[in-house]
């Protein structure tokens, strides 16, 4: 059995564990050479077992392993790896209050340091109909220089060096988007420069929590 697929499984539960996902909702995929692992349609996040997931060949997009169904946004995760071919996971989610208010029209901005230090790069895609190749060419056109993507009216969608890079950023959307609602309702919003997000990239500390984070410590 493949650690690889194991993996994948336990961060399907640690995701519905911490309430990113509802139902059967959400997907997630983990490279493993030429093959993609991914979430079958139709099973929740923790319900689902490693002889459930779908292998993809990564270059022509055929169903090699696996008796189910892949997810139907299989085309959206095959494309980014195609084009970020360092990555080895891709994270879906319709977290709740980060899907709440990025399709409120509100621009998601670093608050505290956590959104400079885990996010990567981010950015965010207008409303495109699920599961559609379109969606697939925009997801992998934004994720050429994005690693944290805002989907209008969808969810978000994080990619990793690793699975626990790639679910920590979801963590950390969802407490972002749950922290701007707090700072609106009592007051305004009060947000990082540029040039304070630079400060913070800069320091010690950070360069070493990110690196923990891309070894996957």
């Amino acid at each position: 059995m493949s650690g690889v697929r194991e993996e994948l499984c336990c961060y399907g539960g640690k995701i519905a564990q911490a309430r990113l996902v509802a139902g059967a909702g959400g997907n997630i995929s983990a490279r493993e050479g030429e093959t993609v692992w991914m979430k079958p349609s139709g099973l929740a996040l923790d319900e689902m077992g490693p002889e459930d997931l779908c292998g993809m060949d990564l270059a022509t997009g055929e169903q090699r392993k696996g008796a189910r169904r892949p997810t139907s946004e299989v085309n959206m995760h095959l494309g980014i790896y195609r084009v970020r071919p360092e990555i080895r996971a891709v994270f879906h989610c319709h977290s709740a209050w980060a899907s709440g208010v990025i399709s409120a029209g509100v621009v998601m901005k670093p608050m505290f340091a956590e959104f400079v230090n885990d996010l990567g790069r981010t950015g965010t895609v207008p409303f495109v109909t699920p599961t559609t190749q379109e969606l697939a060419e925009a997801m992998a056109e934004q994720a050429k220089t994005c690693d944290t993507i805002f989907m209008v009216n969808h969810g978000v969608l994080a990619v990793g060096l690793n699975m626990k890079q790639a679910f920590f950023r979801l963590c950390v959307v969802e407490d972002a988007a749950k922290s701007l609602v707090a700072a609106s309702v009592v007051g305004t919003p009060r947000f990082l420069s540029p040039a304070q997000c630079e400060t913070i990239l800069g320091l010690d500390a950070v360069k070493h929590r990110t690196k923990m984070a891309e070894d996957g410590s």
